[in-house]
């Protein structure tokens, strides 16, 4: 219990210092680096790749639903003969605060993991089989690289059903804004 009272402390103190600490003097011109704020440029939706137990592993597709509310769906397949795995993964990122290259957001979101694996040949052959939803929430932030890449990390409390239990995780994504 202490551990996730710390954790949520470190979460809240991270959402109110880090916009402050970041946030720069409002600039009359947009700069040769990207904005997020560009009227002209909007940089709507985005296509990357995200990794994590909340909003899945794989290829990502984020599209706003409005301008403070984005829609991400991430997943992937991995086959082999005797290893099959694979996710698909929903999150909605509210966003807090977002200056010309940080967005800070809160999410939330769940994900479907399926796992089958090969264990013992044989005839029969014996498989093992995992597979369940995770479900949670948390905080993030995305930073603007250039003029359309963004960088995002995010620390999230995930509710694994399989092991039927709840622990604070990271999550990381790499996206290209069109």
């Amino acid at each position: 219990m202490r551990r996730i009272f710390t954790a949520v402390l470190l979460l809240i103190v991270m959402a109110v210092l880090l916009p402050a600490v970041t946030a720069g003097p409002a600039c009359a011109q947009y700069g040769p680096g990207g904005d997020w704020n560009r009227t002209t440029d909007t940089m709507a939706g985005a296509l990357g790749a995200h990794f994590g137990k909340l909003g899945g592993h794989g290829l990502a597709f984020r599209y706003p639903l409005t301008w403070y509310l984005y829609l991400q769906v991430a997943g992937g397949v991995w086959h082999t003969a005797d290893n099959k795995h694979h996710n698909t993964g929903f999150q909605l990122d509210y966003i807090l605060r977002q200056d010309q290259r940080l967005r800070l957001y809160v999410t939330g979101g769940a994900a479907y993991f399926y796992h089958k694996e090969k264990v013992g040949g044989g005839d029969p052959e014996v498989w093992n089989l995992e597979e369940g939803w995770n479900t949670g929430g948390g905080v993030g932030v995305e930073f603007l690289q250039g003029q359309r890449w963004s960088l995002q990390f995010e620390a999230d409390f995930v509710h694994d059903a399989n092991h039927d239990e709840t622990k604070l995780v990271p999550q990381v994504g790499i996206y290209y804004y069109w």
